[in-house]
C-alpha cells in the first residue's frame, strides 16, 4: 500500500509517498522531475512493494510540499530533502532529481551508499541556452484559463504514446500546483554546475538510460563520474517510469543486479572513452 505522510522541513512541511517496508534493505529515495511530484513514482513504488522500501518526497514547492520563501539553489533543495531522510539510504534521481541526488551524495557521503540516475539533465551536451530558455520560462498568474493552454496541449494532448489520459491530466495538475513559480527548480538546475559536481561523486552510480533527448547527455555525464556504468534500454521508450516500472524496479532491488539481462532487458556496458 502506498502511504502519504508529511515531515517538518526548513521551508515548511515536506510531503512524501512510500510503500511498505521490506526486509532489512536500505530504503531507496526517489527524487522526481520538475515541475511534477512524487505521484510520478507511484508505479515504481507499487512495483517495489514487498521487495524494497521506497520513499518518494515532493521537492519543496512542488506536489504537496511547502515552497521556499524565494528562489533557492539546487544545494538548498538537496539539503531540505536530506534533512527529512533516513540515516542511510540509496538514491534514485530522475531529471532535476538527478542534480539533487548528486548534491546529497556529495554532501552526505556517509549516508548515501549508491545512486541510480535516469534522464541526466546534462544540457551541456545539447543547446544549453535554448533548453534553459524553454524550461525557465516565467509565468504570471492571470484570470483566464488561456494561460494554461500551452501546458494542456503539451502534457495532455501531446502526452507520450502509451501514457493514459488520466496520467497526462495528473501531470498537468502537478504543474498547476506549482504555478506560477514552477520554473524555480529549473532555474536552479541550470545554475547548478553539474559538470563540476559529477566527478566528486564517490559512490557507485548506475545510469539507467532509456531513449529520448537526454540519452546522449546521460552518456556524456556518466563519463564524468568516477565509478559509473550505463544500462542502455532502447525498448523503454516514452514515459518510462509510468509504462516500464517493473523492469526498472528489478534494476533497483537490493542487492541490485546492475545488469539489464537480470531485468530481461538490453545490455549493460561500460562508459566509452569517446562519450565526451
Amino acid at each position: 500500500m502506498i502511504r502519504k505522510s508529511y515531515a517538518d522541513g526548513r521551508f515548511g512541511q515536506v510531503h512524501f509517498r512510500q510503500n511498505g517496508e521490506a526486509g532489512g534493505a536500505l530504503p531507496l529515495i526517489c527524487l522526481h522531475a520538475t515541475a511534477y511530484s512524487s505521484r510520478s513514482y507511484i508505479p515504481l513504488l507499487e512495483a517495489l512493494e514487498g521487495k524494497r522500501h521506497a520513499i518518494a518526497p515532493d521537492t519543496p514547492g512542488y506536489g504537496e510540499s511547502d515552497p521556499p520563501p524565494a528562489q533557492v539553489a539546487i544545494e538548498d533543495y538537496a539539503e531540505a530533502l536530506a534533512e527529512i531522510l533516513p540515516a542511510r539510504f540509496d538514491l534514485f534521481g530522475y531529471h532535476s532529481g538527478v542534480s539533487m541526488a548528486v548534491e546529497i551524495a556529495i554532501r552526505h557521503p556517509q549516508r548515501v551508499r549508491r545512486l541510480a540516475l535516469m534522464g541526466v539533465p546534462y544540457f551541456q551536451a545539447l543547446d544549453f541556452a535554448a533548453w534553459r530558455d524553454r524550461l525557465t520560462e516565467r509565468h504570471a498568474l492571470g484570470e483566464t484559463l488561456t494561460q494554461f493552454a500551452e501546458r494542456w496541449d503539451y502534457l495532455v494532448v501531446g502526452r507520450p504514446a502509451g501514457l493514459s489520459l488520466r496520467r497526462g491530466f495528473e501531470n498537468f495538475v502537478d504543474e498547476l500546483k506549482a504555478w506560477p513559480q514552477g520554473w524555480w527548480a529549473h532555474e536552479a538546475l541550470f545554475a547548478h554546475d553539474l559538470a563540476a559536481r559529477l566527478p566528486l561523486v564517490t559512490q557507485q552510480v548506475t545510469v539507467i538510460n532509456p531513449p529520448g533527448h537526454l540519452a546522449e547527455p546521460s552518456r556524456c555525464a556518466a563519463a564524468l563520474i568516477p565509478d559509473a556504468r550505463i544500462i542502455d534500454l532502447p525498448e523503454l521508450d516514452g514515459a518510462a517510469l509510468e509504462r516500464h516500472a517493473e523492469p526498472i524496479a528489478t534494476l533497483l532491488l537490493d542487492p541490485a543486479p546492475f545488469s539489464a539481462s537480470a531485468a530481461g532487458l538490453s545490455r549493460r556496458r561500460n562508459i566509452p572513452e569517446t562519450a565526451l
